[in-house]
């Protein structure tokens, strides 16, 4: 959960390319350090990178809050010796450009997932969802790990493939959803599934207000608490997009309506679990979707 009114804060702390630094290959006599903001890239490059890599993840508790993250002087020494790190960019972990600028490295390449997608702040940040964002960073975490350990560049490739070839049925998956159900409503708590949402052809009829409301951490209006209780004990939408992760008053009695009401309850996270990939992960999820439209 990020509030937009820290977008601001976080684009003057330090502007991030999202293109690797260039980076003289290093000799295979340790592993290459990376440090992942969050779990989902870290988990993306120990995929790709295998034995070549040593990941670090900063927000390792499906509990932590990007935004209200204090980071620590372990996560300081982690991004000081970085060689490559990862992060989500978009307002969604500025804590990690403070970091960046406190030790800055002439050898570190810096990631910035939001950028990498084309996407700029005040969009939706939480943009491992999306298919074209996610495809790019495997290929920009595959380049750099290929230039530092140019002997295992075939196997990097090969690695790589193996996800865009997943990121590809992943793709014909929703394409496959909204061919089917286009159009469908579903209600939600907050914007975290929306690019798999809308990748699927669903419309979101929650309102705006509401949803922008519990991802900034505040109260929803009354009307909007009124409307949410109207579309789910009415049975007005398909489904009930509910972030696990978020528990708040409001959330969890719309929960308890919605269940009252038999509308399906489709939970989500924003942090990748502890036992999954990002492919089960993401594969549960839209498969839990999948079976109550």
């Amino acid at each position: 959960m990020i509030s937009r009114s820290q977008y601001g804060a976080a684009a003057s702390l330090v502007v991030l390319c999202g293109c690797a630094s260039h980076v003289a290959p290093a000799p295979g006599s340790r592993p290459i350090r990376v440090v992942a903001i969050e779990r989902v890239y870290g988990d993306v490059a120990r995929q790709l990178g295998a034995g070549d890599v040593a990941v670090t993840t900063l927000l390792d508790s499906p509990t932590a809050d990007p935004h209200d993250y204090e980071p620590t002087a372990r996560d300081a020494d982690a991004i000081s010796d970085a060689d490559l790190v990862v992060e989500n960019g978009l307002g969604y972990d500025a804590f990690a450009n403070a970091l960046l600028a406190a030790s800055p490295s002439a050898t570190r390449t810096v990631l910035d997932a939001g950028s990498l997608g084309g996407h700029r702040l005040g969009d939706n940040p939480h943009v491992w969802y999306e298919m074209r964002t996610l495809r790019r960073v495997v290929a920009a975490v595959a380049g750099d790990l290929a230039a530092r350990r140019p002997a295992h560049r075939a196997a990097i490739a090969r690695r790589a493939r193996a996800l865009d070839a997943w990121i590809d049925a992943f793709a014909a998956r929703l394409r496959a959803l909204a061919a089917r159900h286009r159009g469908a409503s579903v209600a939600i708590t907050e914007p975290v599934f929306d690019y798999v949402l809308h990748g699927a052809g669903l419309a979101i009829a929650t309102p705006p207000s509401f949803s922008h409301a519990i991802e900034e951490g505040n109260d929803p209006a009354p009307q909007d608490v009124d409307a949410m209780q109207g579309l789910l004990a009415g049975r007005h939408v398909a489904a009930f997009v509910y972030n696990a992760q978020t528990v708040e008053p409001s959330t969890t009695h719309l929960l308890a309506t919605a269940r009252d009401a038999r509308v399906p309850v489709v939970p989500v996270t924003e942090t990748l679990p502890a036992d999954e990939t990002t492919q089960t992960w993401l594969d549960g999820e839209a498969g839990a979707l999948a079976r109550v439209l």
